[in-house]
């Protein structure tokens, strides 16, 4: 007959292995799983097209994937800086690679996106990695992209370049065509892309694998005040992932092509001159994290360690206190950048 003390001991035994599960699962994610990045180098001439290239996490993941051999599609709104970009990738090494671009400005209205890709359609497009967006839609070039989770997942005061961003404004405070901007850069125009290389894609996939993921923020999980319009663009993100990936898994398919969500905290880029840290990669090396989990079968991934320790610390949290604590941080920041200003 079992006993008192060993029923619990049984008890506890089960209650602990799902822990157990997800302790072994990141041990395994992060640190022993072998990239399968090369499985989407398959066919004639296999392209990555990467949106938001021209800086930050987009250009140092075009740069891993030029090093991997990749053709590139790169994607930005200057063309300076794009052929800067471009000479720097040609210098990297001496290889037979193709580098294509094509120039929109995401926060804008108005795109012909047939004609966008129109230059690409016949080519073998295996990768793609929607990095465009930020937190503001009218000058993005200054703004930070993806790493407002810093409030709650760094002490005060390492956010406060941030300020420039805008925070002192609620939603009824911004004009229209601001809230336009930003949903346009951070949602319609990664949506829009993809609905056009859709079936492109799917030719692709015939001979192998394609993927597309999109560049999201673990800021859609707190949903920081001042934020809401930025934290909902990249949950929309989220949500397109999950029905994209099912209509290509179950509905018509399996196609071939599937999706990811890439949930991304702070990264130190030419946008945020946060200092690099333990939770705070340089764009270089998320970029490597990035292709490190490509591949990797889930939906919805943080790429780098750290940002998901940090999640999963929110998680502990409970909502009350992750937004109490948030909306503190703010405050102190904002009146922090009031002062130096």
């Amino acid at each position: 007959m079992v006993t008192l003390v060993e029923a619990l001991a049984i008890l506890g035994v089960v209650l602990s292995l799902p822990y157990l599960y997800h302790l072994v699962d990141f041990i395994w994610l992060y640190f022993l799983r072998p990239t399968t990045i090369h499985q989407y180098l398959h066919g004639a001439a296999p392209y990555a097209l990467v949106t938001g290239a021209t800086d930050g996490i987009g250009k140092a993941t075009a740069a891993e994937l030029y090093d991997l051999g990749f053709n590139l599609i790169l994607h930005g709104r200057n063309e300076t800086k794009m052929q800067k970009v471009i000479d720097e990738l040609r210098a990297r090494a001496k290889r037979d690679i193709d580098i294509r671009y094509m120039l929109a400005d995401a926060t804008k209205a108005g795109h012909n996106f047939d004609k966008l890709i129109e230059p690409f359609k016949d080519l073998n497009i295996t990768l793609v990695i929607h990095n465009v967006g930020g937190s503001n839609g009218v000058q993005p070039e200054r703004l930070v992209s993806s790493a407002t989770y810093c409030f709650v997942a760094v002490p005060a005061f390492t956010c406060r370049q941030l300020m420039h961003i805008g925070f002192y404004y609620r939603l009824d405070d911004r004009p229209e065509e601001y809230i336009h901007n930003l949903v346009r850069w951070n949602a319609l125009f990664p949506l829009l892309l993809t609905r056009v290389l859709l079936p492109q894609l799917r030719r692709s996939a015939k001979h192998g694998p394609v993927i597309v993921q999109f560049v999201g923020s673990l800021a859609a999980d707190i949903s920081p005040p001042r934020l809401p319009i930025y934290a909902a663009s990249k949950r929309f993100l989220e949500a397109l992932t999950r029905g994209l990936d099912n209509d290509e898994l179950f509905f018509d398919g399996p196609t071939g092509v599937r999706f990811t969500y890439l949930a991304v905290g702070p990264v130190n880029s030419a946008s945020m001159h946060q200092k690099p840290s333990l939770n705070t990669p340089t764009s270089e090396r998320f970029a490597k994290a990035i292709i490190a989990r490509t591949g990797c079968g889930r939906r919805r991934v943080a790429p780098y360690a750290m940002h998901a320790i940090s999640q999963v610390v929110v998680e502990a949290l409970g909502q009350r206190a992750v937004d109490y604590y948030t909306a503190e941080e703010m405050k102190v920041l904002i009146k922090h950048y009031a002062k130096s200003n």
